[in-house]
């Protein structure tokens, strides 16, 4: 054991003399006098008694001044013990999540660091490709059970950034903040520096490393390009972070609803620490994954998804008021009825490849037939055999019939689209659509100060359309219903593209009307754009989006309006954000997203001395983390000396020695 003044301990020399004295001290006797002749004799033996050491002593007060001068002795002498400042009873402890961390061992080496940590009040916060506070100022078996839970994410670790938000949060000011961390991904300054800036605002800083070098390899890159003609081609990066050569399996597996599953196989040989690029040529639409069959250290970085939106041919009734016939538009035919070319809607769907539009004013009786009867009729002659419904009714209404089973088609999860047109406000049966509508509709309009703008997720969907040509003369005023999603609006006057969910479905207002001529609402159907607004929203509300949407690097989210139905690889969720922290596929928005670690510094699992803390930053890490004091156990020495003092004092008494 260390003292603070070792010399102090030269006073248990004191106890020789007592030892001493106590045993030179002759020993009082109860003497029977007969006779008075005996009294110089005893006096004698008493005074020879004197003279001679007892073989034992038994008196208490000896006792007690013994063990009050070994007290004192180890009072002034001042055993050092090694214990937390008082600062340090509030502790921040930073865990690394990252996906180097699912090394074996790895992360239960960690765990087992941060419980021996905590102090009275904990804060626990998992390093991930962003801080996750995980707890707050919570007690010891609070932080405990968190620290046990944890788990290991696919994403990258930024320790810096999380070590700089625990610093400038003024709630963690005279903490002490642990570090744990296999240290494979540091991107930022030395951790000298960090030291030095906790210790100015009164903060002490600790680094603890885990984990040994061990052998991976990895899929660190990758990459689609269109090769138009419906397949891509995916060039990935191979890895191997080892010293030495090793032959490995890679396998590209392809699941598309359009062609049969296909595997192909790619031997590759890679020496110590190599790289090779590798190229896998007509990548259908739908889901591929590309494999590395060895396995190693990091099982996540061994595959890679794709996500490729499958472009099938898509079915679009459109019910209007023009005079027509049931007609279908082939997306290959330039040659329209004469009254349906004046229609912007139909002409901008016409040429939209992949899709065939059928246009009616009314349903003939075998489009009336329910789902319910397909033993007498088949699916393609009902209304269910179409993906999605649009009305544009400008004057005249839809029969009745024609309404009630819209309504009960947009209910049974299909997807609906209604154009605001004046019809849709004045016309009493065409308010039988308002309980499918995501807007409740007040009325007619006439102001032309409002501009359109995106909002929300339109933002993203409606990206490179500008709405700034655009100017409105009338307009129907509308409000969103509750758990709807506006796209796009009037400027203080209300939505224009909103949409809901209806089961798995999705009801959609637009709000901008097609009109022409004299008549016309607006110049929107005139504007260059007008065809390409159609196409990016009717691949939004059918989830075909860009492969870049579809594949995404992990550590990344995204972030909606409303709850969005999420489906991770882990478990299915209802949430206003998705967070990409594990590799593989992600369904949301009716689209299929694949997410990819993609990230060589948290597959390189074979370096060693990770943390270099070197010179004054070892010193500085010693003794920040524990406080060798005297004070505490000589606080209690004295305690007890005082208490030993007056029992002392007390026996005297008693003895009136005193």
């Amino acid at each position: 054991m260390d003292y603070e003044f070792p010399l102090g301990l030269a006073a248990l020399a004191g106890v020789i003399p007592l030892i001493i004295v106590y045993l030179l001290k002759p020993r009082p006797k109860l003497i029977i006098l007969p006779s008075l002749m005996f009294v110089r004799k005893i006096s004698r033996n008493a005074f020879d008694s004197r003279r001679k050491l007892s073989k034992k002593i038994t008196d208490p007060l000896f006792f007690l001044q013994l063990l009050a001068l070994i007290l004192l002795a180890f009072a002034i002498a001042g055993p050092l013990l090694e214990n937390l400042t008082k600062e340090s009873e509030r502790v921040v402890v930073i865990i690394d999540s990252s996906a180097s961390m699912a090394v074996p061992d790895r992360i239960e080496a960690a765990k087992s660091i941060a419980i021996e940590s905590l102090g009275k009040e904990n804060t626990i916060i998992a390093a991930e490709s962003m801080p996750v506070v995980l707890g707050k100022a919570i007690e010891a078996t609070d932080a405990e059970e968190l620290i046990n839970s944890l788990e290991v994410r696919d994403t990258s670790g930024e320790i810096p950034e999380a070590i700089l938000t625990v610093i400038n949060d003024e709630g963690n000011q005279k903490a002490k903040i642990v570090v744990i961390s296999d240290f494979e991904n540091w991107a930022g300054k030395a951790p000298e520096t960090y030291i030095k800036i906790a210790r100015a605002k009164d903060m002490e800083l600790e680094f603890r490393q885990v984990g040994k070098a061990a052998s991976n390899y990895a899929i660190i890159s990758g990459y689609l390009k269109d090769q138009n003609d419906g397949t891509y081609e995916y060039t990935c990066t191979v890895k191997n972070f080892n010293n030495e050569s090793v032959k490995l399996d890679v396998q590209l597996e392809s699941k598309s609803g359009l062609i049969s599953t296909q595997k192909i196989s790619e031997p590759v040989s890679l020496g110590e620490f190599g790289t090779q690029q590798i190229k896998f040529s007509s990548i259908p639409q739908g889901i591929s994954t590309v494999k590395i069959l060895n396995k190693d250290a990091v099982p996540c970085d061994n595959i890679a998804w794709i996500s490729i939106p499958e472009i099938k041919p898509k079915q679009m009734l459109i019910l209007t008021d023009l005079e027509t016939t049931l007609d279908t538009i082939n997306p290959d035919t330039t040659d329209l009825d004469p009254a349906i070319s004046k229609s912007p809607v139909i002409t901008a769907l016409s040429l939209m490849p992949g899709l065939s539009v059928d246009v009616q004013h009314d349903l003939p009786h075998e489009l009336l037939a329910g789902v319910e009867k397909y033993d007498t009729i088949e699916k393609y002659d009902t209304i269910e055999k179409y993906d999605t419904i649009l009305i544009d009714c400008e004057h005249k209404p839809l029969p009745a019939s024609t309404i009630k089973k819209v309504v009960s088609y947009a209910q049974s999860g299909k997807d609906l689209i209604v154009i605001g047109n004046g019809c849709l406000y004045n016309s009493s049966e065409m308010h039988e659509l308002y309980p499918v509508l995501p807007v409740e509709i007040n009325s007619i309009e006439e102001d032309s100060s409002h501009t359109i703008e995106t909002a929300g997720s339109g933002t993203k969907v409606f990206e490179g359309i500008s709405f700034n040509e655009v100017y409105t003369r009338k307009y129907l005023a509308a409000v969103p219903r509750e758990n709807s999603l506006v796209l796009a609006g009037l400027k203080g006057a209300g939505p224009v593209v909103c949409t809901w969910k209806i089961n798995n479905g999705t009801a959609t207002y637009v709000g901008i009307s097609d009109t022409t001529g004299n008549d016309a609402w607006n110049n929107f159907p005139t504007v260059p754009t007008y065809p390409v607004f159609w196409v990016k929203l009717l691949k939004y509300l059918w989830g075909v989006g860009d492969i870049s949407e579809t594949n995404v690097n992990t550590g990344g989210y995204e972030a909606f309006d409303q709850n969005v139905r999420v489906k991770t690889p882990g478990e299915t969720i209802s949430n206003k954000f998705v967070y990409y922290d594990k590799c593989g596929l992600y369904e949301l928005n009716q689209k299929t997203v694949a997410a990819n670690l993609y990230d060589s510094t948290e597959s390189n699992t074979f370096t060693e001395n990770r943390l270099n803390l070197t010179g004054e930053s070892k010193d500085i890490q010693k003794e920040d983390l524990y406080t060798k004091s005297p004070d505490k156990l000589r606080k209690y020495l004295i305690y007890a000396l005082l208490l030993l003092l007056v029992l002392e004092n007390v026996l005297m008494f008693r003895r009136r020695i005193i």
